[in-house]
This record gives structure tokens, C-alpha cells and sequence, in this order.
């Protein structure tokens, strides 16, 4: 028999972390954004005003799934009260998760499914978003909506990721040779005539040095775009200050510098797992904007991975228009848009939101 057991909270119990790390073990990778110590921190330090639940699907006794969710009241259109549902985490994870097997995941999303529309939690939107091209998540949402005759939005981003199982030269003629081989030529040609300058890879630096050096350059670049910096926030940096300790343990952190004489003038924090380079935060000081700093980093980091038999540089979530410039492969990023039209309230709603829209 199978049933779904909810858990509201507001800090994840450490009483479930063997169980939620036993199936993150079996779900679809990438995993680490999802690993319990990253999800605790992030309920901590980064939940604001969401709420977070699990969906803890039982089997028999046996816990075979957790839905990772969150919920949050807003004002649509600034009229309408709405329930808003997403997946757990998701201003700081760039590929979500259903914690399952893929025999047992068409069972855990049938029963959560089936359990969110049920009426016992009022809700009127769920979006479902950044789920990878592969995961067997797709096609069981997917067929559950249909089957059941939901109304569902089903859109597609791009997941960008360089394929480094290729000679060198295929990866580097792939790159724009106007915006990127030209520029690194460039690059390379001025920050040499002016001084020395290296590549530092994986510093034994303490966290709270990686994020006092990174802040300095991002908070001074986004200033120079008007936007403010992840950095000038103390529970941001409380976050990542957990993270790079918790994820260094398990050597999935990864850092690189590009130091220009004695200054670091830009940064790549990453993740790598199971041969795979994640590009996640950047920026460079703006005082050395004519040594194209970024690309020349980035550049140094994709070729720094060939040798060491890399198999993918995965620029993660976002389709910023740099990245084309790097590479044209990509993956298909999967959004559900899900609209509760179950009840009264919920198919008035969306008439008005429809209506207004």
C-alpha cells in the first residue's frame, strides 16, 4: 500500500538525513545541489518567506521518495491571493530533484501528485522548473497531468554544456571566433606585455577567504551593471560559507583565480561530479576589463579540464547570451506550469488571471 505522509517545517530534521541521502543516491544526476547538508543550509539561511514541505512517499513502510517542495503566499496580479508551489530550493539549484529511484519515481509522483490535488492543501500554481533533458522526471509528470486531464503549461529553456570527449581543436573551433578566439588571443597578447600572470586552481584557502576575495569583485562588478551582489547579503554568504566546507569534504567544490601580478582579477566558483565541471558564480574587477578577464578565465578553466580528461563543461542553469558564444550544444530545460482548477476558488482564479492576463 502506498500513501503520502506531508512534512511541514521550517529546518530539515536531521533525523532524515540517511533516508534522504540513500535515495538522492539513487536518483538522476547531478545530484550535490540536493545532498541534505545543501538543503539544509539553504532552509537556514535562504528560505525567506517560503515554507518549506516534503512529500515523504511510503511503500509498505518503507520510504521509497521525497517530493522536495515549498509553498508561498502572493498576490497575483496584486488582487489575487495565491498559493504558490515550487520545488524546494530553487533560487539556489540549478537541476531539481524528485529524491527516488527511476523504477520507483511514476509511483512516488502518482501518489504526490494525486495527494496535491486531493484538497487537502490549498493551492492554485505550481511551477515545476529546471528539470534536465533525461530525466526521467519529465515523462512522469508529464503522463500523470495528461492521464488525469490537468491543465498544464509545458516550456523549454537550455541547459548550454561544452562535450569535451573530442580533440582538443574540435572544442576550440567551436567557440565564436569573433567573440572568443579573437578575444583570447587578445586577452592573452595584453595581460602578458603588462605583467606576470597565472591560473590558481583549488587554493587551500579558508571559505571565508574564497568569499571575502570573490565578494571584492563581484560586489564591485555589479555595482558597474546597477544590480546588487548575492555578496552584500550576510545570509547569503552564511549559506555559501556551508556549502563550500560541507561540498570541499566530498572534493565536489571547485575555485580558480586568474591572478594578475599580486591581485586576483577574477573568479570561477564550480562543482565537479562524476567528470563533470559545473561553472556556477563569476565575476572579474572592472579596473582590468581591457585583459577580458572572464573569457580569458573561463578559457584557462575549460582547457585546465581537457587535460585532466574532463568529459563536460557544464555552464549549469540560464541561457545568457555569452554562453552561445562558447558552445552550441545544450539540453533541453523543462518547466511545468500547473494551474489547480480542482476547485471552486482555484477555477475562478484562473478565469481571472486568465482575464487580466
Amino acid at each position: 500500500m502506498i500513501r503520502v505522509r506531508p512534512i511541514f517545517f521550517s529546518h530539515l530534521n536531521n533525523n532524515l538525513s540517511v533516508v534522504w541521502n540513500l535515495l538522492l543516491n539513487q536518483s538522476c544526476f547531478p545530484t550535490f545541489q540536493y545532498d541534505f547538508e545543501y538543503m539544509s543550509a539553504w532552509c537556514k539561511y535562504l528560505s525567506g518567506d517560503w515554507k518549506p514541505f516534503l512529500l515523504m512517499v511510503e511503500e509498505d513502510n518503507k520510504t521509497i521518495g521525497i517530493f522536495p517542495l515549498m509553498h508561498r503566499d502572493i498576490k497575483r496580479r496584486g488582487i489575487l491571493p495565491y498559493r504558490w508551489i515550487k520545488f524546494l530550493g530553487f533560487n539556489k539549484t540549478d537541476f531539481s530533484l524528485v529524491l527516488a529511484s527511476d523504477i520507483n519515481l511514476p509511483k512516488v509522483i502518482d501518489a504526490s501528485l494525486k495527494w496535491l490535488f486531493s484538497g487537502n492543501f490549498r493551492w492554485e500554481l505550481i511551477v515545476l522548473d529546471d528539470i534536465v533533458e533525461g530525466n526521467p522526471l519529465v515523462d512522469a509528470i508529464k503522463f500523470w497531468l495528461e492521464d488525469h486531464n490537468k491543465e498544464f503549461e509545458l516550456k523549454q529553456g537550455k541547459y548550454y554544456y561544452i562535450n569535451m570527449r573530442r580533440e582538443w581543436e574540435d572544442i576550440r573551433m567551436e567557440m565564436s571566433k569573433k567573440a572568443i578566439r579573437r578575444s583570447i588571443n587578445l586577452a592573452r597578447n595584453r595581460i602578458t606585455k603588462a605583467g606576470p600572470w597565472k591560473l590558481i586552481t583549488d587554493p587551500e584557502w579558508s571559505a571565508n577567504l574564497i568569499i571575502n576575495e570573490a565578494s571584492k569583485m563581484h560586489i564591485a562588478r555589479q555595482e558597474v551593471l546597477q544590480r546588487g551582489s548575492l555578496y552584500s547579503e550576510e545570509e547569503e554568504k552564511n549559506f555559501l560559507r556551508t556549502i563550500i566546507n560541507h561540498l570541499r569534504k566530498n572534493r565536489i567544490f571547485r575555485s580558480h583565480w586568474l591572478q594578475f601580478e599580486n591581485k586576483y582579477i577574477a573568479y570561477m566558483i564550480g562543482f565537479e561530479q562524476k567528470n563533470i565541471y559545473f561553472a556556477w558564480n563569476m565575476a572579474f574587477q572592472p579596473d582590468y576589463s581591457h585583459f577580458f578577464p572572464s573569457k580569458l578565465l573561463i578559457f584557462e578553466i575549460i582547457k585546465e579540464s581537457y587535460e585532466k580528461k574532463i568529459e563536460e563543461f557544464n555552464f549549469m542553469r540560464g541561457e545568457s547570451e555569452y554562453k552561445k558564444d562558447w558552445t552550441k550544444q545544450y539540453r533541453a530545460n523543462y518547466r511545468f506550469i500547473i494551474k489547480n482548477t480542482n476547485s471552486i476558488y482555484g477555477k475562478v482564479a484562473s478565469f481571472i488571471d486568465n482575464f487580466i492576463h
